[in-house]
């Protein structure tokens, strides 16, 4: 799998509703990641849970890399649980 990181951009919020949100890492809410994977741009969205305030561009690649598997691994399960519904409709 070949991912190329074409932009990344953090987004900010302030916790305290009303006040002004500046860029800091108190306001720190997430990251906007637009990549290359396998000639395909793709655009993926992490809350501030998923990914750390400072990260570096090997690890953004990584995380869209678990994110990716996460995706094939739970479109492989719906297919399974259609297969096996279309069987059981069967008998």
């Amino acid at each position: 799998m070949n991912i190329i990181i074409k932009s990344s951009n953090i987004q900010f919020k302030n916790p305290n509703i009303g006040q002004p949100t500046r860029a800091v890492e108190e306001h720190y809410n997430g990251r906007r990641i637009i990549a290359d994977v396998d000639g395909e741009e793709r655009m993926f969205r992490f809350k501030k849970e998923e990914i750390p305030f400072i990260i570096d561009e090997d690890g953004m690649i990584e995380l869209i890399r678990q994110k990716i598997e996460e995706e094939n691994q739970e479109e492989n399960q719906e297919e399974n649980q259609e297969e096996n519904q279309e069987e059981n409709q069967e008998e």
